[in-house]
């Protein structure tokens, strides 16, 4: 049985006294994946989620300050003379140990290490000042060739950058939550001086230790920004490699190992139940975004990062298949949600009905599109096209404009200009199809 209107509103209220600045989406999700649950089951899972320190700024785990962090690094000289008392007296202190140990192997002829390990704790001293004040930016001369290679531009733990067809991983997640782009008190822009370097290296640190992979594409890293003071020509020479990069997407990803998922709600989650993540997951900003149609449609893993475990959005969906017998499940609105996401896997038939082909059970990719895409949104509108192109394995051409896009694609599909309609309407396009 669905839940009635006060129900829902007072799931709604309860999601908000975890969650506060999720209004919207706790009222969509009550109204629909939590349909069919009580107060007291929402709440088993809602506490589940580890709460978070207030602090100015931003909240998000996996986002912090660095707009202003690094501002008082650069600017506060007690900092800066603390930093390098600490190396001088650590240099200090390690310099007799070091010469001592030394002395010992040259008289034990063993004279390899003397060179190979006596420097390093003294090299890791200096790397950590370094990465108190270092930025991983990626070299345009790379991204260039990444785009005429189709290669995917991954960097390592220590920022070092590598052309890659394989043994790596995406890292998929919502800018505004993981690179912490807020004013000190407030959402906004990072401040151009600071986004001109990159990324912060003590910021870009916990990238790697959540995502468990040697090699990370990371869309910001590997994709150039338009600045705001750049000339004309600049914008359009730099739009043009961003174009390239978009272009190449569907070979990025799915030649990746996995596509890792850093969703700041589901990082506060400490709870081994695949139920509860699929809850947390859908109160989440990742899944509302359309590039996660696109990222996790082609992918071969889909990670999901919780605060304490790892889980596998396969499993999860493979999961309620099993368990759900008919549309009156209250895991069905769930299940619905996550479905269109990820292929069918060998042995399965279409995960849902109105997903499949009239005349068969094999998929239908537009339908697949359509619900894939329901309540994912895009701040960049030509994005409800442009999302869409490694999916369909179109390119993407610079300058055009949403409509444009949407003429390429039912030129390309003109048997599915039906759905490309039905597309449409749902988010309210002045698509121009004829």
């Amino acid at each position: 049985m669905s839940a009635t209107a006060p129900q829902t509103a007072a799931i709604a209220a309860l999601i908000q006294e975890y969650e506060p600045n999720i209004t919207n989406r706790s009222k969509r999700v009550a109204s629909t994946e939590l349909s069919r649950w009580t107060i007291e089951e929402v709440k088993g899972v809602m506490d589940q989620l580890v709460a978070r320190t207030n602090r100015s700024g931003s909240d998000e785990p996996c986002g912090p300050e660095f707009n202003h962090i690094n501002k008082s690094l650069k600017s506060n000289l007690l900092m800066q003379l603390g930093i390098w008392s600490i190396i001088g007296f650590g240099t200090i202190f390690l310099l007799p140990v070091q010469v001592g140990a030394a002395i010992y192997l040259l008289l034990h002829g063993r004279v390899s290490p003397i060179w190979r390990e006596i420097p390093k704790p003294t090299a890791l001293l200096f790397d950590w000042s370094t990465g108190l004040h270092a930025f991983v930016k990626a070299p345009m001369s790379l991204i260039k060739k990444a785009i005429e290679r189709e290669e995917a531009l991954c960097v390592n733990r220590k920022g070092k950058f590598m052309l890659r067809k394989d043994n790596y991983a995406v890292l998929s997640h919502v800018w505004g939550e993981t690179m912490g782009w807020m004013t000190k008190d407030s959402w906004g822009p990072v401040e151009l001086d600071l986004r001109k370097r990159g990324i912060a290296y003590y910021h870009f640190q916990k990238f790697f230790r959540r995502c468990d992979a040697k090699w990370l594409w990371v869309d910001v890293l590997a994709m150039p920004e338009v600045y705001e003071d750049m000339s004309p020509t600049e914008k359009a020479h730099t739009e043009a490699l961003r174009t390239g990069v978009i272009n190449n997407l569907r070979t990025i990803y799915t030649q990746a190992d996995k596509i890792v998922c850093l969703d700041s709600l589901l990082l506060r989650l400490r709870s081994g139940s695949m139920v509860d993540v699929a809850v947390t997951i859908s109160l989440g900003r990742w899944i509302a975004r359309l590039w996660t149609f696109t990222e996790t449609k082609l992918a071969k893993r889909v990670i999901l990062k919780t605060e304490d475990a790892t889980f596998d959005l396969d499993e999860i969906i493979a999961f309620f298949y099993e368990t759900i017998n008919n549309e009156d499940h209250r895991y069905f609105h769930m299940f619905a949600r996550l479905a269109p996401l990820r292929p069918v896997p060998s042995g399965f038939r279409c995960w849902l009905g109105y997903l499949c082909r009239p005349d068969s059970y094999e998929p239908e990719l537009f339908k697949e599109i359509y619900w894939g895409c329901e309540n994912r949104l895009s701040e960049v509108k030509i994005d409800q096209a442009r999302a869409l192109f490694p999916v369909l394995e179109l390119k993407w051409v610079p300058g055009w404009t949403l409509q444009q896009g949407l003429q390429h694609m039912a030129g390309v599909y003109p048997g599915d200009k039906d759905s490309l309609l039905r597309y449409c309407d749902y988010r309210g396009i002045h698509h121009g199809l004829q």
